[in-house]
């Protein structure tokens, strides 16, 4: 698969993370490409706090596909860290934080689990090179879930050329990404 920048959100709000970004949240992704299998991601997070009582968040993913990675990736409301180690060997990258503000990574996307914390309107999109600082606007979609149980929220995330449909839960977990204009899908199979 080539590579793409799609832009992964990670956000913390201005306010109270509880109403719509659960506290706590770890499940199992299939990902596929124009309806073949391309693997799996398994991520967990949490919200908490600094030392000096601010928001905080912790991410953890590994992937199968298109290559075997780990990334953890740290949220509070002045800094985001990101490391990802791969067979290439790890690296690791800061931006600056915000309540607005979103970190993009062509390889993983459960990241967009971090995205029920952000209100709808404009954000900031940071990514590796050649992507670099964007903006781009997040908007609340009107399309239901299909084959859903229960009733769901839709997110459209629009940055660049990529439109990226996002499905929560009520309680603001995700269930599913589409990223049309790249036939990606990725959809949870299993909460832990």
């Amino acid at each position: 698969m080539r590579a793409h920048f799609l832009p992964l959100a990670l956000a913390l709000t201005a306010g109270p993370l509880t109403a719509q970004m659960p506290t706590a949240d770890s499940a199992r992704f299939v990902i596929t490409q124009e309806g073949q299998p391309l693997g799996t991601e398994d991520f967990a997070f949490r919200v908490g706090q600094t030392g000096s009582g601010e928001p905080a968040v912790s991410f953890v993913a590994s992937t199968t596909a298109p290559e075997a990675l780990r990334l953890a990736v740290t949220v509070g409301p002045r800094r985001i860290t990101v490391r990802v180690a791969s067979s290439a060997g790890e690296a690791a990258r800061e931006y600056p934080g915000g309540s607005a503000t979103l970190v993009a990574d062509e390889r993983v996307l459960t990241l967009y689990a971090l995205a029920a914390g952000i209100a709808p309107g404009a954000v900031t999109v940071y990514g590796p090179p050649p992507g670099g600082r964007r903006t781009g606007t997040l908007e609340l979609g009107h399309d239901p879930l299909p084959g859903a149980s229960g009733p769901t929220r839709h997110m459209i995330l629009r940055s660049g050329e990529d439109v990226v449909n996002l499905w929560y839960d009520p309680s603001g977990r995700l269930l599913r990404v589409e990223i049309p204009s790249r036939g990606l899908n990725g959809e949870r199979v299993i909460s832990r």
